[in-house]
């Protein structure tokens, strides 16, 4: 009964596209189709905890240079709102020209 619980079940919906490669690799490499789901989760797991915790963010350069970057969501959506309203501004100033 103890090894039992060393593992727990999981269903999972999985599509028959998908299904299928993964039969077809886990035939090739010599695993149950639930063998070859553990492997391929394992394996990402370990490759994400070896990645780089977080990346750091690339300095701007050229004509935005000058210009701060957001650090929130909202100052994200606030800029976006001013450059939409300047883009439209200078666009109806451009056909009034015409």
């Amino acid at each position: 009964m103890k090894h039992y619980t060393a593992s727990r079940v999981l269903s999972l919906r999985i599509d028959e596209g998908l299904l299928a490669g993964v039969r077809k690799r886990a035939q090739q490499e010599g695993r149950s189709v639930s063998g070859q789901i553990v492997f391929l989760v394992r394996e990402r797991l370990e490759h994400d905890e070896n990645a780089p915790a977080e990346r750091r963010p690339q300095k701007i350069t050229g004509w935005l240079s000058l210009r701060r970057a957001p650090t929130t969501h909202e100052e994200f959506r606030s800029g976006r709102v001013e450059a939409s309203k300047a883009l439209s501004a200078a666009v109806r100033r451009k056909a009034r020209r015409k």
